[in-house]
């Protein structure tokens, strides 16, 4: 009989146990549920995030490309104008040239 008392005492015992290492892994399934929840919460944070920073580069990107639009704009608009003034001044000096050329064969 005390040995049938002993081995019920150690059972229950080993019961007891038995249930605070279930009650831990549950607590445990339960942290790594939760880890897993801000995880995936982690990763919708960081793909809004990214695709606000494409959107705001595709924004950067475009603006710079309109600014070099207008500069190049600018410089076809400057070498025109300098086309135009080369003209002018070759023109000028053909004329003076042939004012000078003339009045020296004229004057002979």
């Amino acid at each position: 009989m005390a040995e049938n008392t002993l081995l019920e005492e150690r059972v229950a015992r080993l019961e007891g146990r038995v249930d605070e290492h279930s009650k831990f892994v549950e607590g445990i399934q339960v942290s790594i549920t939760r880890m897993e929840k801000r995880f995936d919460n982690l990763d919708i944070k960081i793909d809004n995030v990214r695709n606000i920073l494409e959107q705001k580069i595709e924004g950067l990107d475009k603006k710079i490309d309109n600014k070099i639009d207008g500069l190049d704009k600018k410089i076809d608009n400057s070498n025109r104008r300098m086309d135009t003034m080369f003209r002018w001044i070759v023109g000028i000096q053909i004329t003076t040239w042939i004012t000078i050329i003339m009045t020296i064969l004229l004057k002979k």
